[in-house]
């Protein structure tokens, strides 16, 4: 196989829904049970977090930038909030006092029906 046959091949296996993709899956499927198999569950996963860290290092060019874009995405900024002084006067109504309480209509009470118990 030419050189440019193994390019078609490796991109067709990561496009999802092509049959080699099927093929790159189930190879990759395979591997992982085999590790959980042979060495564990445990070191299964620090294999498989040293390669992400390996693929960081290796596939990210701008690390910094990256990280901060990350970090933002999960933790967004608060919204700016600016305090404004009140207007003169603002929320200081006119007072109440126990006379101007007393004026004001109640609600009527419900009636209690005896007849009904």
């Amino acid at each position: 196989m030419n050189n440019n046959g193994n390019r078609s091949f490796l991109h067709q296996a990561f496009q999802i829904g092509t049959p080699e993709c099927a093929v790159f899956s189930a190879g990759v499927a395979m591997l992982l049970g085999l590790l959980f198999l042979c060495i564990g569950f445990w070191k299964t996963m620090l294999i498989f977090g040293l390669m992400l860290v390996g693929l960081f290092i290796g596939g990210v060019a701008d690390k910094r930038e990256w990280i901060r874009e990350l970090v933002n995405r999960l933790i967004p900024a608060k919204p700016t909030v600016t305090y404004r002084e009140p207007r003169h006067g603002a929320g200081k109504g006119p007072r109440r006092t126990n006379q101007d309480a007393e004026e004001t209509e109640q609600p009527e009470e419900y009636p209690y029906d005896e007849s009904q118990e």
